[in-house]
């Protein structure tokens, strides 16, 4: 119980109510006494689950993706925070996964095709086929720009950096991953990799 010592205005000591009164060297202070700990409620463990992955995935894709074509864009922010900000709301509470057009791979200021498709190629074992117009002639990007690929399925993520550029307006791409679902991140980046565009993701079935 806290006791008042010189009325509303003076020292006192003890507790009273969610404040505790004391003295130090003379001093008399109080304080309030700390509320009760939800650092640890069922939504911040949920929110650490996605982030803990969003961060793994980032990690594994250092040197790869992020300092390549993610530190481009980041301004102030690095480009592996900017990654793992942009990608948070693809993954669940518990971490995984599940929202892939919500992920993306590259982000950038240099134009994707204006028409760019992607399809399984029935004759090649794991092997896609992609389309797209070459608009470089009228500005939109450059007709060196190379083509890149961020393919992951259940298991692996792989980046492909393929000698395919704009101006080829089409590519077989053999994919190293087995049958079943597989998503495909297609992108460009200049020639130099100063600058990449935006992704276009596809979902595809393998057979």
């Amino acid at each position: 119980m806290g006791k008042y010592n010189q009325g509303i205005l003076g020292p006192f000591s003890g507790k009273v109510g969610s404040v505790v009164g004391s003295s130090w060297k003379g001093v008399n202070y109080i304080k309030s006494l700390p509320g009760p700990n939800a650092s640890n409620t069922e939504a911040q463990q949920k929110q650490r689950s996605r982030f803990k992955s969003v961060v793994s995935l980032a990690s594994s894709l250092m040197s790869s993706l992020i300092r390549p074509v993610w530190n481009l864009v980041g301004g102030k922010m690095t480009g592996y925070n900017l990654f793992v900000k942009t990608n948070m709301p693809a993954f669940d509470e518990s971490g995984v996964l599940v929202n892939y057009t919500d992920f993306h791979a590259s982000m950038g200021a240099l134009p994707l095709p204006q028409i760019l498709i992607l399809q399984d190629d029935a004759d090649v074992a794991s092997g896609i086929e992609l389309s797209w117009k070459d608009d470089s002639a009228t500005g939109i990007g450059y007709a060196d720009d190379k083509l890149h690929l961020l393919v992951m399925n259940a298991d692996n993520v792989h980046i492909l950096n393929t000698a395919s550029v704009r101006s080829d307006q089409s590519a077989e791409i053999t994919l190293p991953v087995s049958a079943g679902d597989v998503h495909v991140y297609a992108f460009f980046g200049t020639a130099d990799g100063d600058k990449f565009s935006p992704d276009s993701y596809s979902k595809i079935v393998l057979s």
